[in-house]
């Protein structure tokens, strides 16, 4: 008797299971155990609506030495060098005119042991009729702001502090507004990467970020499965976090308004299996991320640690979104890239390749105008 009892009672809490999946969906999965860094909301994404393969390229007139990485700003292309009396170089794209080198690498009150990136944890944007850009220092713990636009004028380097009171070390730092910032920093004896905001030099917990610092790795374990670089769309006040081991992005608002998972294939990737994993079974999902007004963009690399770093046989694609999520694009690359931008002025995009110190461009016109996106 009570055998029978507890096969039906198994088998009505199964039914029971199984019913409130099907009318919760994908859109309300839950996962509570901290093997994923992903929010209730999630998206699978398996296709896209269309489909490019960028071909004829060409290639840029620029002395790219040194070259780390990129960016574009209006008409403006921004190189990250390893110079030391350069780490950031100024150059025309109408006519690849070189308008100067600033930054140095040093250790002086203006200067950087390590030069900011040009295409991660640095805001470039414009106030009233200058381009500003807001560089993070990592080893010092300093928000500083160059002028880009005095500089280039003036050919002198318009540098100042802006805050020198900021955590050292952090594993992103997000800049908001002058007063406001979003960073990450490792706590728990290396087992997790916590979010937290910064307003006026209170840092405190968002509610909304508790899902996501949840998920942690076993002590000793490679911290870099948790590591993600974020960006702000301050048009839409809405975060774009990518990871470079999980192949999902995370989209959300401080507000709540927004909070999804893009997942990119059938199954989010499941932090606890990736621990079993060797580190050269590990998979490289993403490279490099870009945000504009209206829709976002990431490198898909999806390829083995081993073979990407001794000999790459995947190559990339760039995966275009909407700012709710939902797939516009893939750009199909028949060569290595780690990093990308767009010049909107000319329609062209261009691509960088770190290892092989390939830079391309292409012309986007046609892609641009069937997809009716501008920046």
């Amino acid at each position: 008797m009570f055998i029978n009892y507890l096969s039906k009672s198994l088998n009505a809490i199964l039914f029971s299971l199984i019913v409130t999946f099907i009318l919760m969906g994908c859109e309300n999965d839950s996962f509570e155990h901290p093997n994923y860094m992903a929010f209730n909301n999630v998206e699978y994404v398996t296709e896209f609506p269309e489909t490019f393969s960028l071909q004829n390229k060409s290639i840029p007139n620029i002395d790219i030495i040194g070259m780390r990485n990129f960016a574009i700003y209006d008409s403006i292309l921004i190189l990250n060098t390893t110079k030391p009396n350069g780490l950031w170089s100024f150059y025309s794209l109408l006519n690849y005119q070189k308008y100067g080198d600033h930054l140095k690498r040093g250790e002086g009150p203006l200067e950087f042991m390590q030069g900011p990136s040009a295409s991660s944890n640095s805001k470039i944007t414009n106030e009233g009729d200058q381009l500003v850009a807001f560089l993070y220092d990592f080893q010092k713990g300093r928000l500083l702001k160059l002028n880009i636009t005095k500089s280039i004028e003036t050919n002198n380097q318009q540098l100042s502090i802006l805050n020198d009171d900021l955590p050292p070390f952090l594993f992103n730092f997000t800049f908001i507004d002058s007063s406001r910032y979003l960073i990450k920093k490792i706590e728990n004896s290396n087992r997790q990467q916590i979010r937290s905001f910064i307003k006026d030099g209170h840092e405190s917990e968002i509610s909304i970020l508790k899902k996501l610092n949840q998920a942690s790795i076993v002590q000793g374990e490679d911290y870099n499965i948790l590591s993600t670089i974020t960006k702000y769309n301050n048009i839409n006040n809405v975060f774009l976090e990518m990871p470079i081991g999980l192949n999902y992005l995370n989209i959300y608002s401080l507000d709540s308004t927004i909070a999804k998972t893009i997942c990119i294939g059938e199954k989010l990737y499941d932090i606890e299996e990736i621990q079993k994993q060797s580190p050269e079974e590990r998979i490289y999902t993403f490279a490099n991320s870009r945000i504009y007004d209206d829709f976002l963009g990431v490198v898909f690399i999806n390829e083995g640690k081993k073979n990407y770093q001794t000999n790459r046989t995947k190559l990339p694609s760039i995966l275009l979104f909407d700012w709710n999520g939902h797939p516009l694009a893939e750009l199909k690359l028949e060569n290595h890239i780690t990093s990308f931008d767009i010049d909107f002025i000319n329609q062209e995009l261009y691509t960088f390749d770190v290892h092989s110190d390939e830079f391309f461009k292409y012309d986007i016109k046609d892609i641009l105008t069937t997809l009716k996106l501008a920046n």
